[in-house]
């Protein structure tokens, strides 16, 4: 029977996706291109990536009309309804949307492959993710200020994520407003006006909620006693429970993404072209290690080389941005030297300290669900056609809603009584070689970057920062392990350019101990969880781990085997801004050490991973980005940041 009512809700989803295919006219503007033949011969900026980041930075570098952007996707606009509504963000969107990689297998995952989609499409992952619309904590973003990055903390990204962000609250009036008191009777959402300003990128809370979402909210609140946060952990300060917007523009009630944000509203400008179904495959360098072209190669095989008047941004991504430039000659020597490329710089940092944010997920099924679930969508027929029906017609209703819209933050010291006992696992003094990617051994600066960074880790989860994320559906239940301390690698294994193909991906999942003592820890909080009284009414019954797993050994033998998953599509760190001694890739001003002309915007620079979504994080990096490139004041050298770590 549940066969049948699965295969009845996929025909549905499918029917419903056909009978219409667009939701709004493709984009039709003249810097639309197909062909390489409508190309100029050079551009001032060329912009490797038509993802999130891509186009935040050609829509502020075109702002000046004589400056010329090229952006280079290898994907095309997507304009039908499965982008756009944010119930079909609850799943995979469709696959030719999508890189779908295989990792390399995981060594302390019983040797398991490990899987990795990402956008493929303009927009990037913004036109395809979950639509959760969440910042981290001031001490993440210190973090990165105190690895040598001056104006790159809090205080230098607030005013960026302030540009980026447009919040319209809970009613269709203008921005910023008060909603309607019979909104916030019936939602009870809360929120901060504080920390956003009147930017192009639109969240929103949707006009909809599932009733048992307040049941596991009292489960959280009321029963184990945590903090229910008023402000949306917007401001700096994220642990406890809070209500999460979507990126959800509710004025037409569809996905807001980068490319609805920042590419359509500045496509007709004569300045800025977008070549699309294309890719960058090289940067190529002139006898004083400038940038001066980049070959270009179509998916159908064309290449063309287009010259740089003035620098090539790298926005391919965390896995594509450090194969183009190991590529181009820029990367550790004796990789390139393995493929006989030409090494232009000697750079051990790219590809190195690849992060994403690992899970453990409890699967479940509730036995006494309420009567409008989210099961409804999935066993009742006419409740998911009356859905669809009504979102069509007014942009309300359960379709107005992706994943949760409650986010739980929690610091080691919320999950264990002992926390002094795990922090005892982080040891920078210790031998590490063992838990990381076999090259650090060899390369002295990587070793000492990834110390600094367990010295600055070490003292955040010992005050009490945020390392964890619960979050729960209508399969169960699980956990994020935000501040992974395991580090991986994304290096070439040919000289093949193809970014569909793509370069070896090794997540490095669960080398480090500490990070199974989270995910352990999480497993027995989601448990916790699941007997309050709040959430035991919906009588949930465990499938997986399951009841029998009950030791830590245990859990911790299934997680290695089973349960673990090694991404949540947030991949980052592979061409860090830290210092070069440290194992660095680019400065705070995002130029690649050792060559001109080349800077990297995307989340490849991050140096650590946030303690939350990456998209959010990533419009206020891009803004700033902008800045810098420009010569904006405010764009470098603002807020905390005492770059001591040189």
């Amino acid at each position: 029977m549940s066969e049948r009512r699965s295969l009845s809700l996929i025909v549905r989803r499918t029917a419903w996706a056909l009978l219409s295919t667009a939701v709004f006219p493709a984009v039709d503007a003249g810097g639309i291109h197909r062909s390489h033949s409508t190309l100029k011969a050079s551009y001032d900026y060329i912009v490797a990536g038509g993802g999130l980041s891509g186009l935040v930075v050609a829509n502020r570098l075109s702002e000046s009309p004589n400056t010329t952007v090229l952006i280079v996707e290898y994907g095309d606009f997507d304009d039908t309804w499965n982008t756009a509504m944010p119930y079909y963000a609850n799943g995979a969107q469709d696959a030719s949307l999508l890189f779908a990689y295989s990792s390399v297998p995981q060594r302390f995952l019983n040797n398991r492959v490990s899987s990795l989609g990402l956008g493929a499409t303009v927009g990037g992952g913004s036109t395809v993710n979950g639509m959760a619309c969440t910042r981290g904590q001031k001490q993440d973003y210190d973090a990165w200020a105190d690895l040598g990055n001056p104006g790159w903390g809090w205080d230098g990204l607030l005013p960026y994520f302030q540009k980026a962000g447009c919040r319209h609250l809970p009613t269709l009036s203008s921005t910023l407003n008060i909603p309607s008191d019979e909104v916030v009777a019936k939602y009870n959402y809360t929120w901060s006006t504080d920390s956003y300003g009147k930017g192009p990128f639109q969240t929103s809370y949707p006009p909809f909620q599932w009733p048992d979402v307040y049941m596991f909210r009292d489960g959280w609140i009321k029963d184990l006693g945590l903090q229910a946060r008023n402000d949306g952990g917007t401001n700096g300060e994220i642990v406890g429970v809070s209500w999460r917007p979507l990126s959800a523009d509710p004025r037409n009630g569809t996905r807001s993404s980068a490319r609805k944000a920042y590419y359509d509203p500045a496509a007709n400008r004569t300045n800025l072209d977008i070549l699309v179904n294309n890719y960058v495959a090289k940067v190529n360098f002139d006898n004083n290690k400038k940038a001066a072209s980049v070959n270009i190669i179509a998916r159908t095989g064309a290449p063309i080389t287009i010259s740089i008047n003035k620098e090539v941004v790298l926005a391919a991504g965390a896995i594509h941005t450090p194969q183009i430039l190991q590529l181009s000659g820029v990367g550790s020597a004796g990789l390139l030297n393995r493929f006989n490329i030409t090494v232009v710089k000697n750079l051990p940092g790219v590809g190195a300290n690849f992060q994403d944010h690992p899970t453990a997920p409890i699967s479940a099924r509730y036995d006494k669900p309420l009567p409008v679930s989210r099961q409804s969508l999935a066993n009742n027929a006419t409740f998911f056609d009356a859905s669809m029906a009504e979102w069509h017609a007014n942009r309300t209703g359960a379709m107005t809603v992706a994943h949760t819209n409650v986010r739980v933050i929690l610091p080691l010291q919320n999950v264990t009584t002992d926390p002094a006992s795990a922090i005892a696992l982080i040891d920078p003094g210790a031998n590490l070689t063992s838990i990381l990617p076999s090259f650090y051994a060899t390369e002295p600066t990587l070793l000492a970057g990834y110390k600094a960074q367990l010295t600055l880790l070490r003292d955040m989860i010992a005050g009490g920062a945020g390392v964890l994320e619960f979050t729960w559906s209508l399969g169960g239940g699980g956990s994020v392990i935000d501040k992974p301390l395991s580090r991986g690698s994304v290096q070439v294994s040919s000289t093949d350019p193809n970014p569909a193909r793509g370069p070896l991906i090794d997540f490095g999942s669960m080398a480090h101990p500490f990070d199974m003592k989270q995910a352990v820890l999480a497993i027995k909080m989601m448990r916790r969880l699941y007997a309050t009284p709040s959430v035991r009414a919906l009588e949930p019954v465990e499938l997986l781990p399951g009841p029998a797993v009950a030791t830590d050994e245990q859990i911790e033998s299934s997680l290695r085997a089973s349960v673990i998953r090694s991404s949540n599509a947030h991949p980052v760190g592979t061409a860090a801004m830290m210092p070069e001694n440290l194992g660095g890739v680019v400065d705070s001003e995002l130029r690649v050490y050792g060559v001109k002309g080349v800077r990297v915007v995307d989340a490849s620079l991050l140096p650590l991973v946030p303690v939350a979504h990456t998209q959010v994080t990533m419009y206020a990096v891009a803004e700033k980005a902008a800045d810098i490139i420009r010569g904006v004041e405010g764009g470098k050298g603002k807020g905390k940041g005492k770059g001591k770590r040189r």
